[in-house]
């Protein structure tokens, strides 16, 4: 029997795998509030190409383990972000000159609810 896992349960799986290598600036958005396309928001940046991709990895080895497996990476790493489109969770991975640019966390107003881990 196949078991649903719940959308709060794959966010803590994200969050988890990420800080597991070690994420900069991790935060999640609650837009739920704010927006009919997704409920979450997972941001979090890597100081380099190759801790982008060992975020990437790990969060794609933890979907996996939960048989989390309809999905995919958009982006390539070398590019400083990768998305990850789970449709109630979005998950990006960018490096820090990116993030810093594009400020996706200040694009959702004072209305998200931004969890910063």
């Amino acid at each position: 029997m196949r078991t649903k896992v719940s959308t709060e349960k794959i966010v803590e799986a994200v969050i988890a795998a990420a800080e597991a290598k070690q994420a900069v600036d991790l935060v999640m958005v609650d837009v739920r509030k704010n927006s009919a396309v997704t409920d979450y928001i997972v941001i979090c940046s890597g100081e380099s190409t190759p801790q982008i991709r060992a975020i990437e990895k790990a969060v794609d080895d933890e979907l996996r383990k939960k048989n989390i497996k309809q999905f995919r990476w958009e982006g390539v790493t070398g590019s400083g972000w990768v998305i990850l489109d789970l449709g109630s969770i979005v998950v990006h991975v960018m490096d820090e000159s990116e993030r810093k640019y594009y400020n996706l966390e200040g694009l959702w107003g004072k209305d998200a609810i931004i969890y910063h881990y």
